[in-house]
């Protein structure tokens, strides 16, 4: 199992950290919910699927369930960040009839930005909620589900009001095209047979230029990230209610003894199991 925290594989709703981080940087991974990180001191590079963006103190990235993301420390030896992780049903739940909490997520997609800029006290809001949110999540004292969810959705009330007044910022996408262009190609062609000969044939650059400079970006090989893709792919046709086999196809695998072997692998469970696990509707997991 990757060691990025899931919410599936932790069983829990929500997840929050605020901790100043000293590695220089992660691979591509993704999660199985929305992620909101706010950086508050550091200079970083943020890469999210096919875009590459810089940060400043004050921006908070968006980031749609199961979407390949990875960070880089540019300058410096360390970075400040607050990470708050939570699965869209559970933002379904805690939403009412007039007000959807998801519609900040919704809104910068369909915008194709994945950033909004808070001012200062803003910031300050959103760190004392943050903080209040993360002590009640780690408390087992009456009430504490409760007043975590009073402080998860202050922090979504806050994300969407900021949305609302259109405080975006344009992205300059600093990913080389070579590898936002060998993402995408990997994207259409996801169930057929993906090889260095063919991404060299499609992009005309040796095979093994194309891996180094996809690794030095994404952290991961060509061959790792498309696995990851296919097993993303994978629990998606799962969860919609398809067979075990069928999501083992459909998503690129030719062989459904690797495939369930790779799942249990990447995942921790086996594909049947996971499904078992996640019916549509389902909330705690």
């Amino acid at each position: 199992m990757d060691l990025e925290k899931t919410l599936d594989a932790l069983n829990q709703n929500i997840l929050c950290n605020h901790i100043t981080v000293s590695y220089h940087g992660n691979f591509f991974h993704n999660h199985d919910g929305y992620e909101l990180f706010l950086l508050l001191n550091g200079d970083l590079n943020y890469y999210i699927e096919r875009i590459g963006m810089h940060l400043e103190r004050g921006h908070l990235v968006l980031i749609k369930a199961y979407d390949f993301h990875r960070r880089e420390i540019v300058s410096g030896n360390s970075y400040e960040r607050i990470v708050i992780n939570i699965k869209d049903s559970y933002i379904e739940k805690l939403s009412s009839e007039k007000t959807d909490l998801s519609a900040c997520f919704r809104n910068l997609f369909e915008n194709k930005s994945y950033l909004l800029k808070l001012n200062e006290q803003q910031i300050t809001e959103y760190t004392l909620s943050a903080q209040r949110l993360s002590q009640e999540l780690e408390s087992s004292e009456y009430g504490s589900d409760i007043l975590a969810d009073t402080f998860i959705k202050q922090i979504l009330v806050m994300v969407n009001r900021i949305s609302e007044k259109k405080n975006h910022i344009g992205i300059v996408n600093i990913m080389p095209s070579l590898v936002s262009n060998t993402i995408a190609y990997i994207e259409q062609h996801i169930s057929e047979k993906i090889t260095l000969d063919v991404l060299s044939d499609s992009f005309h650059h040796n095979g093994t230029y194309i891996s180094r400079c996809f690794k030095k970006i994404t952290g991961i090989s060509l061959q790792q990230y498309i696995i990851r893709k296919r097993i993303t792919l994978a629990k998606r046709y799962l969860f919609e209610g398809y067979s075990p086999y069928d999501a083992c196809i459909l998503a690129g695998f030719n062989d459904y003894s690797n495939f369930s072997r790779t799942f249990k692998q990447q995942v921790g469970i086996s594909p049947k199991r996971f499904q078992t696990q996640n019916t549509p509707g389902q909330i705690a997991i």
